[in-house]
């Protein structure tokens, strides 16, 4: 099966097991899908993702997506820790590839989207960590 199809479907039971307030569940799964798509990140050259079929610009997004819904699984099951470690390390992946890969503008330019969407969750998840931290105390 193609990577891009096996995430969407791994993703696809993630998202159901969310609906239902499963989080134990949707995190395995949205790991799985994580771990994926990390297994298949190109790091010195993109010979890999050529000799696939798959676009880079595909995995950049759907590692941002990967992250954030686990990271809101986790947020959902009160790891805010984990929640919010992953989403810097995937920020933290995401810049370190960019700075040190040669990119086309279009795939730099879905990097770069991608970073500052990372960015605002990370933001968004710290906030709401704050805030359910001053009303414990």
């Amino acid at each position: 099966m193609h990577l891009l199809a096996q995430w969407k479907a791994i993703t696809t039971s993630a998202n159901q097991a969310f609906a239902h307030e499963r989080y134990d569940q949707a995190c395995c799964y949205y790991q799985q899908a994580f771990t994926l798509l990390v297994q298949q990140w190109p790091e010195a050259n993109n010979i890999m993702l050529v000799a696939t079929g798959t676009d880079i610009e595909s995995l950049v997004v759907c590692l941002s997506i990967s992250a954030q819904n686990l990271a809101e699984a986790h947020a959902r099951q009160g790891s805010h820790r984990r929640c919010l470690s992953l989403l810097r390390r995937t920020l933290q992946r995401l810049s370190d590839w960019h700075r040190h890969q040669l990119l086309p503008p279009e795939v730099e330019e879905v990097v770069l989207g991608e970073c500052s969407q990372l960015w605002r969750e990370l933001c968004r998840q710290q906030q709401m960590a704050g805030q359910r931290q001053a009303r414990l105390h």
